[in-house]
């Protein structure tokens, strides 16, 4: 669309009218919302865009959905035909902007450094047409300035990140006698990236690092935060929706110093480093936002890791909806939980949400006349619901030990970890048959699968026969970013390969991942549980004894149960995730 707004004036701030103007000819606003938006911030001392965010224009190609401030950033630099540029601290070279202005200077302009060559120092800006400095800079750093366009929040976010954590960084790295010349290029590039700081008392040595870390990984939705040492340095990385990915390498020598701070933090004897050891971390972020982060080291061959797992404590409130429980399998699932006495095991790999659907499960049931005890190796969610003890295997406490002491505790609800061993099996359905409702889980691919492990680790046939109720598999697959996910045609291979043993219509099409400023260019925001429900009856109690395979279980539940393939298909035509995602998980 061509529009008629002249950009040829003289250099000038932007100012309310001509944004609101122009958004109002390129058609995202009506005039009365125009007329609007300028009556009521005619004194507002905030960016004109910032203006235009806060009142929720609605993107013209797609009216659901609501334009944050980087949208409305990124639609105003097509009309002006400049470079939109978005901040990604992971993709600069914070060591080498950062030593063009200082920060002083660059706040008073309200500019910010993103590149650097031999020739040209590139800028955001969020006033593109503002240049009475460009002169001035031009001549004190003998390069020429080229111009692009970000919002004005991550100017100023970004800005306080690469100036205050490279403080930091610097301070730490003279005071361990590693010199701020001849450090390393990639350590600066490590910490000078992330969100704004908070908690940071002390921004010039390594607690403000530590404050960095912690709000970094939270603010990336990250779950797990991996501190690893290599030969002469330390990578860190986060897990983000069940993938790893590495955000940064640091110097040897620092990496050492955050490491032995975050021991102290996490209540852990900062001069063992030949054993693994575990501790606890609570951090206030802000004044609504306190995590809970579960440490753990263990020896390797150039030193310690460090691996921190976050937990939010709103994980204490997950209900059996959020844990992706939906329709009729809701209903079922709250009608065998709810029995008097038997067994239910909840089975998938490490990372799959066991604990979180066990948690969300016991939270159902707990009532003040019901008596729910667990034994957890750790404890991660904590809730105040429920009686929880922590499995240590230096003084012999394991599951099989804490189900006997459970039976002397009057329980009516058991929930074991895990199941690893014949022992601990046993000790479980023998509660379960003694009037005890258990929960428990086991590492196996699928529901069926669950009852030729029981047979492997010893159980009886008969003893499986009576004391279990139903069985539960499930994985997390990744969500498809509602942004900026593509509609494409679906690929009939992959759609057979998905749904095989089993046939079922395929759709026209389907979704893919893109990524985009929302979904951290990923392609996917957030995780959502698929699974396989399967309900104990007659016919497979038939067919349960010592030399059952796991073909004769598939053949006498065909058509009873919904396996987790098709079910994941189900969400694939629904948009909710992609066939390669799903196929990740369950192959």
């Amino acid at each position: 669309m061509a529009l008629k707004i002249n950009f040829n004036k003289a250099t000038r701030k932007l100012s309310l009218e001509e944004i609101t103007d122009l958004f109002y000819e390129a058609e995202f606003i009506s005039e009365i919302e125009k007329e609007s938006i300028k009556k009521k911030n005619a004194l507002s001392k905030k960016h004109p865009l910032v203006i235009l965010y806060e009142h929720n224009i609605k993107d013209r190609r797609n009216p659901e959905i609501t334009l944050d401030l980087e949208g409305i950033t990124k639609v105003y630099a097509t009309f002006i035909q400049m470079d939109y540029f978005h901040i990604d601290s992971l993709k600069i070279e914070i060591d080498k902007v950062t030593k063009i202005l200082p920060k002083a200077y660059v706040k008073r302009l309200g500019v910010l450094p993103v590149a650097v060559d031999n020739e040209t120092v590139t800028f955001a800006t969020c006033e593109p047409f503002w240049l009475d400095w460009i002169g001035d800079v031009e001549r004190s750093t003998k390069k020429k300035v080229k111009l692009v366009i970000s919002s004005p929040t991550a100017i100023s976010t970004a800005m306080e990140d690469f100036y205050t954590v490279q403080k930091a960084i610097k301070n730490l790295g003279k005071n361990m006698g590693v010199d701020g010349d001849g450090r390393r290029a990639d350590i600066d590039k490590l910490l000078g990236q992330g969100n704004s700081l908070v908690n940071s008392r002390d921004e010039s040595g390594v607690s403000g690092v530590v404050d960095w870390l912690f709000q970094f990984a939270y603010d990336e939705r990250a779950t797990d935060i991996h501190l690893e040492p290599k030969s002469g340095q330390g990578i860190v990385r986060f897990r983000v929706d069940g993938r790893l990915r590495t955000v940064y390498k640091i110097d040897g020598e620092i990496f050492l110093s955050v490491l032995s701070r975050l021991k102290i933090l996490a209540d852990m004897k900062v001069d063992e480093k030949r054993r693994p050891q575990d501790g606890r971390i609570k951090r206030q972020l802000d004044e609504d936002r306190l995590i809970e982060i579960r440490s753990s080291t263990i020896p390797t061959h150039y030193g310690e890791k460090l691996v921190m797992r976050i937990f939010d404590p709103k994980m204490a409130d997950s209900n059996l909806q959020s844990v992706g429980f939906e329709g009729k399998d809701l209903e079922v699932w709250k009608n065998l939980i709810s029995q008097s006495y038997g067994m239910v095991l909840v089975t998938g790999p490490t990372g799959s949400g066991k604990s979180t659907t066990l948690h969300a499960t016991l939270k159902e049931i707990a009532k003040p006349e019901v008596n729910v005890c667990t034994a957890e190796d750790p404890v991660e969610i904590i809730n105040d619901d429920f009686n929880q003890m922590q499995i240590n295997s230096e003084i012999d406490l394991n599951f099989a030990q804490a189900i006997k002491s459970f039976m002397r505790q009057d329980p009516d609800v058991i929930m074991v970890g895990e199941i690893r061993d014949k022992e601990t099996s046993e000790m479980a359905i023998q509660a379960s048959l003694t009037g005890h409702m258990v929960f428990s889980t086991l590492h196996t691919n699928d529901a069926l699968s669950t009852i030729t492990r029981l047979i492997d680790l010893g159980v009886p046939p008969h003893l499986i026969n009576a004391s279990l109720k139903g069985l539960l598999a499930q994985r997390l697959v990744r969500v498809l970013c509602p942004y900026c996910k593509k509609k494409v045609p679906t690929s009939e291979h992959l759609w057979k390969t998905l749904c095989s043993p089993y046939k079922m219509k395929m759709p026209e099409y389907t979704y893919e991942p893109v990524g985009c400023t929302d979904c951290k260019d990923t392609g996917y925001k957030g995780r959502q549980s698929i699974y396989e429900l399967v309900l104990m009856n007659d016919a497979l109690r038939g067919v349960i004894n010592k030399s059952v395979e796991i073909t004769d279980l598939i053949k006498v539940m065909q058509g009873k149960y919904t396996p987790m393939n098709i079910f994941g298909a189900k969400k694939v035509i629904g948009g909710i995730t992609d066939i390669n995602e799903v196929l990740r998980v369950i192959i």
